[in-house]
């Protein structure tokens, strides 16, 4: 049941699966049809290779009851699921548009001021997120979207987990290339664990490679935290590059302490360089740069001029 082939076609439920649009850890992702309302949806079916595992059980049963309870524009909302071993899934919408890792794919580094429109509406999901005691655990550019009207949104929550609790310590897990330190040392991960991700991901849109590097070794990779490089973020206007360098700086501090210490306090960050450059709308400026790069077939129906004075300031 693990290939493409053994599912297209195929019924879950009311569900018909059209086409494999992702696969994960712990299961692959379907772009669907539900036969009752004819609406495009994505159903995620858990491995058929852990029906069996009570662990990858648990984290598919945990990930279906965090994502039922979160309602946010900002985060991938869910409409169903099912839990009945060997068959388990979970139904959300279905977005279409591009990962942040698919963006990047196609675009390169984008300009900063969009980047920052970007994170700003991933943290806002986040910031729902810490509210209901929850933290990610494995924010990475794979797992934050950008649907065709310019929104971004925040998935996968196969390693979410509770904020009261010492998940994951002892363990190293996430996604390699965006690991906080708290993923890699002997300490809990935490909201600020989250808030270190964003920052590694905006650096990665920024300058257009990671702050620090995929690898698997953890001593190299905690010395890399140390060093981060941030002379590499340059921008045309130098005002602009202290502001954005400062806001980086403070969310990849090594020391949790010193970092930023919730979405709110680094939206408010953000919030301030894309005021002083006159972005008032973050979404519209997004929807703006896919529409010139070819990337949505939504139209313009706002005023540009209005709303992206110093948006086209690019990175050098």
């Amino acid at each position: 049941m693990d290939n493409l082939v053994a599912y297209n076609g195929l019924r879950l439920g009311p569900y018909l699966l059209v086409e494999e649009v992702g696969c994960g850890g712990l299961g692959r992702v379907f772009r669907a049809i539900d036969e009752r309302s004819g609406r495009t949806v994505a159903v995620k079916i858990l491995h058929s290779k852990f029906s069996n595992n009570r662990k990858f059980l648990g984290l598919f049963h945990r990930e279906l009851l965090i994502i039922s309870h979160l309602h946010h524009k900002n985060i991938v909302s869910y409409l169903d699921g099912g839990f009945q071993p060997p068959m388990c899934y979970l139904v959300t919408d279905f977005i279409e548009g591009l990962s942040g890792y698919a963006l990047m794919r196609k675009v390169g580094r984008l300009p900063p001021l969009v980047a920052l429109c970007i994170m700003l509406d991933v943290l806002q999901g986040l910031d729902h997120l810490h509210l209901h005691d929850t933290v990610h655990s494995d924010l990475s550019s794979p797992n934050i979207l950008i649907d065709k009207y310019g929104r971004g949104l925040v998935t996968d929550f196969g390693l979410a987990c509770e904020q009261d609790v010492e998940n994951y310590k002892n363990y190293m897990v996430g996604t390699p290339g965006y690991y906080s330190p708290e993923h890699i040392t002997e300490v809990p991960i935490t909201p600020q664990s989250d808030l270190y991700c964003v920052g590694l991901i905006l650096y990665e849109m920024i300058v257009g490679s990671r702050a620090v590097p995929a690898l698997s070794n953890k001593n190299q990779i905690l010395d890399l935290m140390q060093h981060i490089n941030f002379r590499n973020i340059v921008c045309s206007e130098r005002k602009m590059t202290h502001m954005i360098q400062k806001v980086l700086i403070h969310a990849l501090s090594f020391s949790t302490k010193r970092r930023a210490q919730t979405a709110d306090q680094l939206m408010f960050s953000l919030y301030v360089i894309l005021k002083h450059y006159g972005i008032r709308y973050g979404r519209y400026a997004v929807l703006q740069y896919l529409i010139d790069k070819g990337l949505t077939d939504v139209k313009q129906n706002f005023p540009a001029q209005n709303i992206y004075r110093g948006f086209w300031t690019p990175n050098t």
